[in-house]
């Protein structure tokens, strides 16, 4: 297992003290910080807009950001490119303008934005009883990612974890690498146990360092003894609309590939990669090694997501397993 992610001092305070932090603090309705191994990503559309480092010799924070950003060109070698705070802030306006054209090279844009979005209404939203601490979040000892981590802010008895799927359209719901590949890496997630293992301590650990960012962390720190030992797992679709008319939704397209029977008004079952039929379990039900909540909503980026409740949302179609 890797070291329990989290950032020093000495990054929370050079952080604070730069150019960025000032950038992040005037867009909180754009902007989301995520905690790495002791390195912060700054996201826009959940693009890393900044990788932040700090340098100690400089007492400073430096930034690493793909140069497509800054161009618009996607073909360069050495895409990476170092620039100091002062530098990020000044070019956001191009950065935020790169990050939201539609080219061919970023097709899932309208997926991350919807992700962003999402994540962001959620944590404006005090009433929520939501927060989310963590976008992207990839782990070298597990071959899975998620797309977001919530934590409940209240402990009854303990504090929930929320792990995210999300989905945008029908764009990457089929064939092998969809929803068949997701709850493929979920079971295995289950089955070795990462969540106890090693999660529970990084996201204290991420709490915390937050907290000493300067976000507003709507509750009390928990320690790893008030977080629930079992997360939820979760699979949000958005723009759960067909295409054109007699054309599958994104529910009926995903359920081919999840169950033996044809459910949820699915009319064809997928034959190469079936869930139900392959792991032998039904993803609805809790007598499962793994299930998940199933949350559909036909809202869409075109005509605006107003969903500030990331799981509790009435605006949802929600399936829930029993």
């Amino acid at each position: 297992m890797n070291k329990v992610r989290g950032i020093d001092a000495d990054l929370a305070d050079a952080f604070k003290n730069s150019k960025l932090y000032e950038l992040y603090t005037e867009h909180p309705d754009e902007l989301f910080l995520g905690v790495r191994d002791n390195y912060l990503n700054l996201y826009y559309n959940c693009d890393s807009i900044a990788k932040i480092v700090y340098k100690k010799r400089e007492e400073a924070v430096s930034c690493k950001i793909d140069r497509y950003f800054l161009d618009g060109n996607h073909y360069r070698k050495n895409k990476l490119v170092i620039l100091n705070p002062c530098e990020i802030r000044k070019n956001y306006r191009v950065i935020k303008k790169h990050s939201n054209d539609v080219v061919k090279a970023k097709k899932d844009k309208k997926e991350k934005k919807a992700q962003s979005k999402l994540v962001i209404l959620n944590n404006e939203n005090k009433s929520s009883n939501w927060f989310c601490i963590d976008i992207e979040y990839a782990n070298p000892n597990f071959r899975g990612r998620f797309d977001i981590i919530a934590i409940s802010k209240t402990k009854k008895p303990k504090h929930k974890v929320a792990l995210i799927e999300l989905k945008y359209g029908n764009d990457a719901i089929g064939g092998k690498s969809g929803i068949y590949e997701h709850v493929k890496n979920f079971i295995e997630f289950n089955k070795e146990g990462y969540f106890i293992k090693q999660m529970k301590q990084e996201i204290v650990s991420i709490i915390k360092s937050l907290d000493n960012l300067g976000a507003e962390i709507p509750f009390t720190i928990p320690e790893e003894s008030s977080i629930s030992d079992n997360p939820d797992f979760y699979f949000i679709t958005l723009d759960n609309n067909a295409e054109k008319d007699g054309a599958d939704t994104p529910k009926q397209t995903m359920a081919a590939y999840l169950f033996k029977d044809k459910c949820w008004d699915c009319k064809k079952l997928s034959e190469k990669y079936n869930v139900q039929r392959d792991f032998k379990i039904d993803v609805t039900k809790k007598n499962n090694k793994f299930y998940s909540t199933f949350l559909f909503s036909t809202q869409t980026l075109k005509n605006g997501i107003a969903i500030n409740d990331i799981i509790d949302s009435t605006d949802y179609e929600k399936i829930i397993p029993k």
